[in-house]
């Protein structure tokens, strides 16, 4: 008899018997309301989500549970913990794509079953919030541009067209105030500018 693959990691089939899959996410808050009657709480960020996995493996099975410590104990190039593509219903659905081994892997012998009872927990790598943080902090990066004058940061989207719209009020007001005799004309200056 063939059995349905529920869980792969990068595409290795973890082929257990009664397999249950479920998925936490904490959010975390603290409570600010003091001695007052308030519901008031501060956000403490969303955490990366858990998939806990528990299901059985066969005493004449027992290569499976070698290998599923195999998987766990893995490291990857840089020395950290390997991170393993996921494919599961439960961890689709909520948009869990890569995970760490975390927290452990339990084994214990089922002797009415003939079996052991394996439980372990997947936690979620390079989650959606982690993503969008990325994304926000490299926007607030500035690129550097080469001016005459030296290199410095370049102006972001938002502020090269204000930029620019400040010089040109500045020359045409500048130029105006020049013609009636209000301010000094500094011919070089402008050029530079």
């Amino acid at each position: 008899m063939t059995q349905i693959i529920v869980l792969a990691l990068d595409g290795e089939a973890i082929l257990l018997k009664n397999i249950t899959v479920s998925v936490t996410m904490q959010l975390p808050d603290k409570d600010l309301s003091g001695q007052a009657s308030s519901t008031t709480a501060a956000e403490k960020g969303d955490k990366a989500k858990e998939l806990r996995i528990s299901g059985l493996i066969q005493f004449v099975d027992e290569s499976i549970l070698k290998r599923l410590f195999q998987l766990a104990e893995a490291r990857g190039a840089n020395g950290a913990k390997k991170r393993y593509r996921i494919a599961n219903m439960t961890a689709e659905a909520v948009n869990m794509r890569q995970g760490i081994f975390s927290g452990g892997i339990d084994a214990t012998e089922q002797r009415d079953k003939l079996a052991w009872q394996v439980t372990f927990t997947l936690k979620e790598q390079m989650s959606v919030p982690e993503k969008a943080s990325a994304r926000s902090n490299a926007k607030g990066k500035t690129a550097q541009q080469q001016t005459a004058n030296g290199s410095g940061d370049a102006p972001s989207e938002d502020e090269a067209p204000q930029s620019k719209w400040a010089i040109w009020m500045n020359r045409v007001a500048g130029a105006g105030l020049d013609a009636v005799g209000i301010g000094a004309a500094d011919s070089d200056k402008d050029k530079k500018q």
